[in-house]
């Protein structure tokens, strides 16, 4: 297993898009400080949204997380898994005596890894360039706060937040993973993959027309069932002065890990029957 999982590894790394993901990232985050320093214009610095080099590690992720972080994964998924098992590569694989099932935990555990770089790679960038770009004063506020941060409370918040924010994308990549797995083609896994990131980004929108009917803890529970709801706005509220929905939406990443897991080896104790 050890060899196979090395060897997902480098294949992984053979992948244009795989070095491209990273390429882009100064380019993401240079897009990013260019609009908050728009934002900055029409703010005042004393408050949480006013970006300054501290905290434009977590500002300038969460412009990007639930957009740009998920199409990535969505596109490399579909390629790793759909595009290799439709184009024969993996039956390659499989002829050296290993099961579809661990080649497709092999890739799984390499795309967590390679996800877990990402998110450091993006979070130390994203430090040099606040530095580089945006003031950097002693001590700032942060959103639902009461009291300034320091640089030291500040670089803590930042580390909670990014670890959060990659238990997000552990969640939406078991839900991809599934679909690239019952997927036909990858153009199938894409466009299924895309349906279900608009469907979360729609139905929490369409229960603010209703939100006048329901309590606002009721309404908070329903709208943090979408995985991006909850890297918008979700990761900030739980790490509030005063946390909300802490245990709810952890619960429902959980719930989304579990049960899309359970349904990706189903699915793949099926087709280890028809190969």
């Amino acid at each position: 297993m050890k060899e196979l999982l090395v060897a997902e590894w480098e294949r992984l790394w053979k992948r244009k898009v795989a070095w491209l993901a990273f390429l882009l990232v100064p380019v993401v985050l240079l897009v990013a400080a260019s609009y908050l320093q728009k934002e900055n214009g029409a703010l005042t610095a004393d408050l949480p949204q006013y970006t300054f080099a501290g905290n434009f590690p977590v500002l300038s992720l969460v412009e990007m997380l639930f957009t740009v972080f998920n199409a990535m994964f969505l596109v490399f998924i579909a390629l790793i898994v759909t595009g290799e098992y439709r184009s024969g590569q993996l039956r390659m694989v499989m002829i050296r005596s290993y099961s579809f099932k661990e080649i497709i935990l092999a890739k799984a555990i390499a795309l967590l890894l390679f996800n877990a770089l990402f998110f450091i790679t993006y979070f130390c960038i994203s430090y040099m360039i606040g530095f580089l770009l945006f003031e950097h004063p002693q001590s700032y506020f942060v959103f639902y706060h009461s009291h300034a941060f320091s640089i030291k409370e500040a670089l803590v918040y930042n580390l909670s937040f990014y670890g959060y924010a990659y238990l997000t994308t552990i969640a939406i990549c078991c839900v991809l993973f599934f679909i690239s797995v019952i997927s036909k083609t990858a153009t199938t896994a894409v466009g299924m993959g895309v349906a279900f990131i608009l469907i979360s980004f729609s139905y929490p929108n369409l229960l603010t027309g209703f939100r006048q009917w329901m309590s606002e803890e009721f309404f908070g529970q329903l709208f943090f069932t979408s995985i991006p709801m909850i890297q918008w706005q979700g990761i900030t509220v739980m790490m509030a002065e005063k946390p909300q929905f802490v245990g709810w939406n952890l619960g429902i990443l959980g719930f989304y890990i579990l049960f899309f897991s359970g349904l990706t080896y189903v699915a793949i104790r099926k087709k280890e029957s028809f190969l």
